[in-house]
């Protein structure tokens, strides 16, 4: 008996981890021409739009030096199934285009410029784009909010966010937080300062509202720097949810976290399916949304959290 339960969960993570690797954007199309490369925005359309209009963006992370806007197709279907277009883009990392964390605020500028420009012909309300993104990506969607436009004739208005939900985002990037000599590094070879490109350091009362989520182990985001954040955040009126899981590391919202964490292929992973459950509900708050959503979690999922 135990043994065909055994092989009941493995088969249902087989399923599972397939039906993920199966997800695939409805279509893709170029928002920048760099001669050399061109970069594109993969699009989730609705079948059934939400009352809301609304669109979202999602950035996905890598810390600047890789990733692909797949990391995050779980999340994207998940919003078009509830009525949002999705938006993800694709943006130079220092390992495939030798660029630096500048070319990627660059770009993510001109995408959600892009998306924000082209609202009519997708048919969604160009004030109401939620940005969302994990860990590097979340550190790009809050710059969002902050950075002045990096390229000629962008205004900080074409790109910035209506709404953020982050992931583990990189909110800080002084010796407490993340990538502070690297950064630090690329802000001085171009006569700026790392202060510029930090979100903990240019908080200020024109940020949207936003929701993060983050684990209480995480060793690249500091739970004590997120709390900062958020005390910042509203000292001066804006609102910073702050989700804390316990026992979840870096990246624990993605699917792939298990493995990555040495747990045998195809184990589930709990905090998947409640961190997009939890974004979901932040977005039934703030009326993107309608009504009540529960992520139906597949048997034998687990908190995978690695054994001391």
């Amino acid at each position: 008996m135990k043994r065909i339960l055994l092989l009941l969960i493995i088969n249902v993570s087989l399923i599972c981890s397939l039906q993920a690797q199966k997800i695939s954007a409805d279509k893709v199309v170029m928002y920048r021409d760099l001669d050399s490369l061109k970069l594109n925005l993969h699009i989730f359309q609705p079948s059934k739009k939400a009352s809301s209009n609304g669109a979202v963006v999602l950035i996905h992370g890598g810390g600047w030096n890789s990733g692909s806007p797949k990391a995050l197709f779980p999340q994207a279907k998940h919003l078009a199934d509830r009525g949002l277009i999705v938006f993800l883009p694709e943006y130079r990392v220092r390992k495939r285009n030798n660029t630096t964390i500048f070319e990627a605020v660059e770009d993510v500028q001109i995408a959600m410029a892009y998306v924000r420009n082209h609202a009519s012909e997708y048919d969604f309300d160009p004030n109401k784009i939620v940005v969302g993104g994990g860990s590097a990506g979340g550190h790009l969607s809050l710059s969002l909010a902050f950075i002045e436009p990096l390229t000629k004739g962008l205004k900080q208005a074409d790109y910035k966010p209506n709404l953020l939900v982050l992931f583990n985002p990189v909110m800080d990037m002084s010796k407490e937080g993340y990538a502070h000599r690297l950064v630090d590094k690329e802000m001085k070879a171009l006569g700026r300062t790392w202060e510029s490109f930090s979100p903990r350091q240019n908080i200020n009362k024109d940020f949207p509202s936003m929701l993060a989520m983050l684990g209480d182990t995480d060793k690249v985001i500091p739970v004590k720097v997120a709390e900062d954040f958020q005390a910042k955040c509203q000292a001066v009126g804006v609102e910073c949810q702050l989700k804390v899981y316990e026992g979840a590391e870096h990246s624990f919202f993605n699917a792939g976290y298990a493995k990555k964490k040495g747990f045998e292929k195809g184990t589930i992973n709990r905090w998947h399916y409640e961190t997009i459950e939890e974004m979901d509900r932040f977005l039934v708050s703030k009326k993107y949304l309608e009504g009540s959503y529960k992520a139906v979690i597949p048997e034998g999922a687990i908190y995978p959290i690695p054994q001391k």
